[in-house]
């Protein structure tokens, strides 16, 4: 196919992009590995890859500019399932400018997306309707689908909702917390930036019932209860840190925006200083029922609206009064500017729990760490394990001995995982467009 990207029938604007349509670099693709304990059948994948974007129709669509505005258009060429042994440039010619692709090869498949067009939980919704559809068709069982959605269900308006197309009622007593400048922190020596290039990973496995128990013992959450044990290793390797020590925690706001159905871009994040603070003197339980008290303080629905009108005034501007997209590149991406110092942790969650769950023997997310010099984990709970991994650009060894010890010093059983490396294609979507 030529590079000459086609005429595609504009939707709505895609407001909730905004943040990853502007940026002036390339964005690798976002990719989810699925292990499967038997081989690919190619040709049932492409009839559960059929079947799901016959039930979910938007995920066939593209964006497209008009003038310098982003919007959601129909693509109505054909969405494959390749037989490729890895991934491919999402969003231009290779991938039918579709923005989400598969492809599959002996027993795995790669589920990948462009981030300016959905988020985690849209891809998370495509690859397990996508899995769901396969699995009832091998196995030729009517799976309970648990949530997932199914062709058997219909397609509803607030699928396709845009987070930003309203403005949301904060209550009127609610004042937003004084913005104060943050002291500087930790920055991890080992970590160094590279825009591109191999990621390094790490794993660990984590029985869940173990985990979970130790985490309710300690009055806390998952997300606080592993970001405390990577500080923990942090303070072992570098116990001179002379700052404090942040995590940066993703958070989908879905049920605070009233769109818990919508597949676009709607996330928020917390901070919290897990180190180089007073609470350090607190013992171990006390500090992380603290720590999950601030994390649900900044869950706060008053907050979350609040931002998001914000927010969403500064995006929907830009783009209506946008009048060319590469000068609209060249501005600054003010609204980009989240430090990501001193390590970010994405708890992804649990995929559904199906009947064919245990046919599923790894998933893998991969991804560019944040920033691009900054340690960055994912955390995802699948078959009674915690799958821990811990991604840079660069040698962390030492991090990950460290935080094993750590594990282990809380009589956690972890399992280690052997390294692993892989590298991202950028997305392609703009092909044609510049």
């Amino acid at each position: 196919m030529s590079i000459t990207r086609p005429s595609f029938e504009k939707k709505e604007m895609a407001i909730s992009s905004s943040p990853y349509v502007y940026l002036p670099m390339d964005i690798p693709a976002y990719t989810v590995e699925v292990t499967h304990r038997d081989p690919i059948d190619g040709e049932l994948l492409q009839r559960a890859l059929d079947r799901t974007v016959q039930r979910m129709s938007y995920l066939t669509d593209t964006l497209v500019v008009d003038h310098g505005a982003i919007y959601y258009a129909n693509n109505p060429l054909p969405m494959e399932a390749a037989h490729v042994a890895g991934i491919r440039h999402v969003g231009g010619s290779e991938t039918n400018y579709h923005m989400l692709d598969l492809t599959w090869d002996g027993n795995v498949t790669w589920f990948s997306m462009y981030h300016g067009f959905c988020d985690g939980q849209g891809i998370y919704t495509f690859l397990e309707s996508v899995l769901y559809h396969y699995y009832c068709m091998k196995d030729s069982v009517e799976y309970d689908p648990n949530g997932i959605r199914a062709d058997s269900t219909e397609m509803t308006e607030a699928e396709t909702f845009e987070p930003y197309s309203r403005q949301y009622e904060v209550s009127p007593d609610f004042t937003m917390p004084e913005n104060r400048q943050q002291p500087a922190f930790y920055h991890l020596p080992e970590i160094v930036r590279n825009h591109g290039g191999e990621v390094e990973e790490h794993g660990f496995l984590l029985p869940s019932e173990a985990f979970m128990k130790f985490v309710k013992a300690n009055g806390t959450s998952p997300s606080v209860m592993f970001s405390m044990l990577v500080g923990e290793a942090i303070t072992r390797l570098h116990p001179d840190a002379d700052a404090p020590v942040m995590v940066n925690i993703p958070v989908s706001i879905r049920r605070q925006l009233g769109c818990e159905e919508t597949f676009k871009n709607c996330s928020s994040r917390i901070m919290l200083p897990i180190s180089g603070t007073p609470m350090d003197a607190l013992p171990f339980d006390q500090r992380a029922a603290q720590l999950r008290a601030m994390l649900k303080q900044q869950m706060a629905l008053d907050r979350f609206r609040a931002i998001y009108n914000r927010l969403g005034q500064i995006y929907r501007e830009r783009m209506e009064q946008a009048t060319d997209y590469r000068e609209e590149l060249k501005k600054p991406a003010g609204f980009m500017t989240v430090t990501h110092d001193t390590f970010y942790i994405d708890y992804i969650g649990s995929m559904h729990k199906t009947g064919y769950s245990e046919q599923i023997t790894d998933v893998r997310f991969l991804c560019k760490p944040e920033a691009g010099n900054t340690l960055h984990l994912n955390v995802i709970e699948h078959n009674g394990e915690f799958r821990v991994t811990c991604l840079a650009c660069s040698d962390i060894s030492a991090l990950a001995d460290a935080l094993e010890q750590a594990m282990k010093d809380h009589g956690l059983p972890v399992q280690r995982v052997p390294v692993r490396r892989f590298t991202l294609p950028l997305t392609a979507w703009r092909e044609g467009i510049l």
